[in-house]
């Protein structure tokens, strides 16, 4: 009788205790915090539940486990206590925690310390759905912000691999990786904007199309959506979206530049098209890319219109009288021969260019020639797209391309 009084003393003088120190839970989650699943227990037993959480979270350990050892056994509030104290101490909980979620799946804390172990372990998935359920069983403590950082963890560090993979040329295995991030956290934009770049990679722009409404208008998203309406050969579009990217976006004016060409060559003549695909330009060729790229040359053509017997029959005959009229390309007016096919070299290149600035007003241009600043690199031989982007560089397309709508 006398020893049953001490132990009633002992257990009297621990529950004093646990009433006087208010517990303070940092590390884990309140056992005590509702949802509790059933039987009720007395209010004993739960101040000697959350003193002994807070006698592990001040490191107390051996307080703590003797007041763990006088909960009730089988309750589902002992068991998370005994799993929150292993967690305090180290151990990896991850599994434990999540079979005693499952098995009390009314429980918040309980999904919350899953939540808790599972981020410890480093599955960052696991960790978010199991926030999540104690989001939604207790959406006043710090769960639903717990949840959205870890969504973010999540589908940040997911959609890296997807990213590399892509580069990579894994097409197959990136696309995989921003669907399971979209399992899980279907509002990510950056996960659509996986699955559309995976989609342009292939070349399967129309069932990119579909997830463009979804895309955002930062720069990463007009590009993305600029380049599907390119798949679609919709310059027009594609165009008005370069042209909203902020002059800061490093690809802008390369974009603006080969949008607004495509545009153009849509009316084009088909000769035009040829010199800009030609391999290695001739006199003709390079007649029709500085009209149709040197746009302001028309009016500066005020000279006498010559005579050229070869270009009678060719497409690019008002072209050549216009440069030959502007004075940018001559042609022999003794022998009355243009020499339409004969190659242009790197010489006569740059004193056409240099002709086209003196016609145009404009700065003469300076050529690398081994150095580098700010200068033009030629080519030589010259193929028609290098030549077409010198010509607009000289005539200051390039500017006016260059400035924000």
């Amino acid at each position: 009788m006398l020893r049953l009084t001490r132990a009633a003393l002992v257990l009297a003088g621990m529950l004093v205790a646990c009433r006087t120190v208010p517990p303070a839970f940092d590390r884990v989650p309140d056992p005590l915090r509702p949802p509790v699943p059933p039987p009720v227990l007395t209010k004993d037993a739960q101040d000697v539940a959350r003193a002994a959480v807070a006698a592990a979270e001040k490191g107390d350990v051996a307080r703590a486990e003797k007041l763990a050892r006088s909960l009730p056994a089988d309750h589902p509030v002992s068991a998370l206590v005994a799993l929150e104290l292993r967690h305090l101490r180290g151990e990896d909980v991850a599994k434990d925690g999540a079979a005693l979620a499952q098995r009390v799946p009314g429980y918040g804390s309980a999904w919350g310390l899953s939540a808790l172990a599972y981020q410890l372990a480093g599955d960052l998935k696991a960790a978010l759905l199991a926030a999540r359920r104690a989001a939604e069983l207790q959406p006043e403590a710090q769960w639903p912000r717990v949840a959205s950082s870890l969504e973010g963890r999540y589908a940040g560090a997911r959609l890296a691999l997807g990213r590399a993979e892509l580069e990579a040329g894994r097409s197959d295995a990136a696309l995989q990786i921003a669907h399971e991030v979209l399992a899980v956290a279907p509002s990510s934009v950056e996960a659509r904007m996986l699955v559309v770049r995976v989609l342009v990679a292939r070349g399967t722009f129309r069932e990119a199309a579909e997830l463009v409404p979804g895309l955002p208008d930062t720069a990463a998203g007009l590009e993305l959506k600029g380049a599907v309406a390119e798949g679609l050969g919709q310059w027009d579009i594609a165009l008005d979206l370069y042209g909203r990217l902020p002059a800061s976006a490093a690809r802008r004016c390369e974009l603006v530049r080969r949008a607004q060409r495509a545009l153009r060559l849509t009316d084009a003549p088909p000769y035009v098209s040829r010199a800009l695909k030609a391999t290695q330009i001739n006199r003709a060729s390079l007649a029709a890319i500085l009209a149709w790229e040197a746009t302001g040359l028309a009016a500066r053509a005020t000279g006498a219109v010559p005579v050229f017997e070869d270009i009678v029959q060719l497409p690019e005959r008002a072209d050549i009288l216009l440069v030959a009229r502007a004075n940018v390309i001559s042609g022999d007016a003794i022998a009355r021969r243009f020499s339409p096919g004969r190659p242009v070299s790197a010489r006569e290149f740059t004193a056409v260019m240099a002709r086209l600035a003196k016609a145009l007003d404009r700065p003469a241009p300076t050529w690398c020639n081994g150095s580098k600043g700010s200068c033009l690199q030629l080519a030589d031989p010259l193929d028609g797209d290098a030549a077409a982007g010198l010509v607009a560089k000289v005539a200051g397309g390039e500017e006016e391309l260059c400035t924000p709508h």
